[in-house]
């Protein structure tokens, strides 16, 4: 039996399409550990997809977060399950809520990141829905404690590409996770630079 792909598991995305903008495509291969496989096997029982949220403040800047298990002064962008079935767009509506308490508006579907885990001829295959939001209103406070975020700070373009130079900078059991998750924030700072440069 074929598996279903993340466009199949995931519904609403030509109605995100349609409302938000044609998204970017992208699709990346990355070779990793066998211990890495195991765990993205293991996540895709469960869900085929995650979105990435590129959340603009009032201040034009985009919040990042570290979580309590990550190594020391590492941040990234926000990101989180779409469960199977899940609705696109109320996906990032719940993640920006459980993660930061903020009501937010869905400004644009950057890009679709098709992402494939391999080793040694086996493969697990992730997507990442990747949207700008808009701050519009709330505190920033986290509302899922099992998130365990511990920390929010706020950078702009040039700052997310220093966070994708540090996550591809991290090593031993962290390696390939830092390059899985630089891949998105390399992805955005040339996305919104051309957008930036055409305006």
């Amino acid at each position: 039996m074929e598996e279903m792909t993340a466009d199949q598991a995931t519904v609403g995305i030509q109605q995100a399409v349609e409302a938000y903008g044609p998204p970017a495509r992208r699709a990346y291969s990355l070779n990793v550990q066998e211990e890495t496989l195991a765990y993205w096997r293991g996540v895709s029982r469960r869900r085929k997809a995650e979105v990435v949220l590129v959340l603009r403040r009032p201040s034009g800047r985009y919040l990042v977060h570290t979580k309590a298990f990550y190594p020391s002064g590492v941040y990234r962008l926000l990101s989180g399950g779409v469960k199977l079935g899940e609705d696109l767009t109320a996906a990032v509506y719940r993640e920006a809520w459980e993660e930061t308490g903020l009501e937010i508006q869905i400004e644009r579907f950057l890009g679709i990141l098709a992402h494939r885990f391999i080793w040694q001829g086996q493969s697990v295959p992730l997507t990442s829905y990747v949207f700008l939001v808009a701050e519009v209103g709330g505190t920033l406070a986290v509302q899922d404690v099992d998130e365990a975020i511990t920390g929010f700070r706020e950078v702009d373009l040039a700052g997310l590409l220093a966070l994708a130079e540090e996550l591809e900078s991290l090593s031993g059991e962290w390696q390939d996770w830092g390059r899985f998750r630089a891949i998105a924030h390399r992805f955005t700072v040339e996305v919104l630079t051309e957008s930036n440069a055409s305006t």
